[in-house]
């Protein structure tokens, strides 16, 4: 009887060891797979809500743009530019940095020619670009002041090429070559973004 006992159990521990490689390794190997999914997915939600942070943090800097602030920058770009005015502003813009003006003339004026075939396809007009020269004598300091007030003008002008000669005395002559655009407005409605 003795060996049949031992048959038995020999038996059992067989069934049983076939038992845990057919049913509980498999299963052990779903609940680590699906452990493992957990642990993605809770980094990408951390990844999700760091994005959804920020992007709340943003939208409301936007929303607390003052309105007159928001005005201005809806209103930056200019619906036509007046070139008479643009030559008198660098007169100005010039006398203000304390250079002394040479010249500033109006070259020509043309849509942005990477963009010619979008603006029949499109419903937005693009920007129109102006393009004028402007010729200054001064020092490297009021040089730059003069770079500094072209910064802060009433629209968007933007240094295309630029020539420095050096004169005696320290003085520069400076050659500018600047675009100012503007386009057609479009009514942008007021929109406040809430999460």
């Amino acid at each position: 009887m003795i060996t049949k006992n031992i048959f038995i159990h020999v038996a059992m521990i067989a069934i049983s060891i076939g038992i845990i490689f057919t049913f509980v390794e498999p299963t052990f190997g779903q609940i680590g797979k699906l452990q493992d999914d957990i642990v993605v997915y809770q980094v990408e939600q951390q990844k999700v809500s760091s994005v959804n942070n920020q992007l709340m943090a943003l939208v409301n800097v936007l929303n607390n743009v003052a309105p007159d602030d928001q005005r201005r920058l809806l209103t930056y770009m200019p619906d036509e530019v007046d070139t008479i005015n643009v030559v008198r502003d660098l007169s100005l813009i010039s006398e203000e940095a304390g250079v002394t003006y040479i010249s500033a003339e109006f070259i020509g004026a043309d849509v942005l020619a990477d963009q010619r075939e979008v603006v029949e396809e499109s419903t937005y007009a693009k920007p129109r670009e102006y393009t004028f020269n402007l010729t200054i004598e001064g020092t490297y300091s009021q040089v730059k002041n003069l770079f500094t007030l072209l910064e802060q003008n009433n629209y968007p002008i933007e240094v295309q090429t630029l020539s420095v000669q050096k004169k005696d005395g320290g003085f520069l002559t400076v050659g500018i070559g600047l675009s100012v655009y503007a386009h057609e407005e479009i009514s942008v409605p007021n929109v406040e973004f809430e999460f």
